[in-house]
């Protein structure tokens, strides 16, 4: 053995990390039919590796590995202040994406421990560092390394921090005794099913991401049209059935101070989001974990909030967009926006839509939403 336990343990919390297991690399070939079912069901979605045999084991990622670190990281923001005065329309945003990106953080902490570890077996340590990005089941891992349980909402619930945490690994070639997974399981109150706006968790442990808010503001291009009014006034992500969760109630809420400075505040006014500049979103929001999915994506979702708003005020803004926008899916939403809040200057500018816009597919649903009215 490297080193205890024990140690490794140290070793995180001098680089910062208190919340630190191990596990073996034996596959996980308990999961593979929980696997084929998504697939045949069509619960894959394309962030995914494809391939469940990827998934199930670390050989073709490190050589020889003899052992995964697993790694939970706080991220733990203030919720949205609903008392907040409602001047003009304002965004919601997921605790995650509202500091510095977390999977920088994450990384940054896996490597700072790595740096430790090879202080200690004098650089005879061959690893590699992963985040969220790996093809790997890395709640399961978490979970088997006792860094947590898992919710009916899909989630690891971390004893200390509850499920505001971000997951690392640490692949290596050394091997480190396995912890053990945390007795006990989630409440298995449905608090977290019942608060879903979507029905996304159609089951206990069963989430469709084609139906969570979390998982369509993030892909590209038309948000589903029947979808549009559950998705409130959020811009990025959705952590209702995290909020929900008893589980998550009286916990230690103090990020890392890297994470704690926020860069895309929790609720930010919708219509100035309209005009940003690129320039201002790569030192904003492009900061954040919510960054890698453009500006683009993040105005549609506004657009979308903006309609929901009701509020009239948006009404001149929105009009702008669908006549001189260039970007299609981002007039294609204003025109449902448009029609959303409604009153006679969205439907004028509806039927200006329907009688000029140059693509098919918008003045259909210039046409549809004013039908709606």
């Amino acid at each position: 053995m490297m080193f205890s336990r024990n140690k490794l343990q140290d070793l995180g919390v001098s680089a910062g990390v208190d919340q630190i297991g191990v596990v073996s690399t034996k596959p996980l070939y308990y999961m593979k039919d929980r696997l084929q079912r998504r697939i045949e069901e069509g619960r894959i979605t394309p962030f995914e590796e494809q391939n469940p045999d990827l998934r199930l084991s670390p050989g073709h990622l490190l050589e020889n590995c003899q052992s995964i670190i697993t790694l939970a990281v706080p991220y733990t923001m203030p919720a949205c202040n609903h008392s907040l005065p409602v001047k003009e329309p304002r965004g919601k945003v997921a605790r995650c994406a509202m500091g510095i990106d977390y999977h920088n953080a994450v990384e940054e902490k896996a490597k700072e421990l790595v740096r430790l570890i090879k202080r200690k077996t004098r650089g005879n340590f061959n690893y590699r560092v992963l985040s969220d990005r790996s093809p790997l089941l890395e709640r399961e891992l978490a979970f088997k390394s006792g860094l947590g349980r898992i919710g009916e909402n899909c989630t690891l619930i971390n004893p200390k921090y509850g499920s505001y945490i971000a997951l690392g690994t640490i692949l290596t070639d050394q091997f480190i005794e396995p912890s053990q997974p945390v007795k006990g399981s989630c409440n298995y109150c449905g608090q977290c099913r019942k608060s879903c706006p979507t029905g996304a968790l159609i089951e206990p442990f069963i989430i469709n991401p084609y139906l969570c808010l979390s998982y369509l503001t993030q892909i590209s291009g038309v948000f589903p049209r029947e979808i549009r009014p559950l998705l409130g006034n959020r811009i990025y992500g959705c952590d209702q059935c995290q909020e929900a969760c008893p589980l998550n109630d009286n916990l230690e809420k103090i990020p890392l101070p890297e994470l704690a400075f926020p860069f895309f505040p929790a609720e930010p006014f919708l219509v100035p989001l309209l005009k940003m500049t690129q320039k201002e979103f790569k030192l904003t929001i492009g900061l954040t974990s919510a960054g890698w999915r453009g500006k683009t994506t993040m105005q549609r979702n506004a657009i979308i909030a903006l309609g929901n708003s009701r509020d009239t005020g948006a009404v001149k803004p929105l009009t702008d967009i669908l006549k001189n926008d260039p970007r299609s899916v981002i007039r294609l939403h204003a025109a449902w926006a448009l029609g959303r809040i409604g009153g006679h200057k969205a439907l004028y500018a509806l039927d200006k839509c329907y009688q000029n816009d140059p693509e098919e597919e918008i003045r259909n649903e210039a046409r549809q939403s004013h039908s709606e009215h």
